[in-house]
């Protein structure tokens, strides 16, 4: 019995030092504190509110497609519609504009996380006010009835979106 006992005794002391422990998670410093003002990582930023990716050879839009960008914030209201009406607007922008705008694939939109900061995990002050959400990419998904798309909140990637959902979305182009 007091075998028993000890061993149960252990067996607390060591599950409360597990249990202090696992607290210790911690989420990643917010990416507006992270990155320093001015720090533009890769991006060269351009006249029109775009951004200059050489790593990917793409212009980035730099606000959410619905905002437009004034003295350096993204102002007015992002678009969240479904991937199919994201596909549709893009189109409609080309048309009216003469330019060609695209949805970024799931790779471009991984290349924006920043690693050690997240909400948002991408470069702040490039994309201003960019929304902590799921943005969609272009890419189809191996699965029926979802698209792929990245979470900003920690740069998660993930091809089991329901396309069907309402989720904003950036858009890039071939630099001219």
């Amino acid at each position: 019995m007091v075998y028993v006992r000890m061993a149960l005794r252990l067996f607390l002391f060591w599950f409360l030092i597990m249990l202090v422990t696992g607290c210790e998670r911690r989420l990643p410093p917010g990416c507006y504190g992270f990155i320093a003002e001015g720090d533009n990582g890769r991006f060269e930023l351009k006249a029109g509110g775009l951004a200059y990716d050489p790593d990917n050879d793409i212009e980035w839009f730099r606000c959410s497609v619905g905002q437009r960008l004034v003295k350096e914030e993204c102002l007015g209201v992002p678009m969240i519609v479904s991937w199919t009406d994201a596909v549709e607007s893009v189109s409609e922008i080309n048309q009216k504009s003469g330019t060609q705008w695209r949805l970024p694939s799931l790779d471009e939109l991984a290349s924006l996380g920043v690693k050690g900061c997240g909400n948002p995990s991408i470069n702040v002050n490039v994309f201003p006010n960019a929304m902590v959400n799921n943005y969609w990419a272009k890419d189809e998904s191996p699965h029926t009835g979802f698209r792929c798309g990245m979470y900003t909140f920690s740069g998660a990637t993930s091809c089991r979106l329901f396309d069907n959902l309402e989720r904003p979305f950036f858009m890039v182009r071939s630099p001219k």
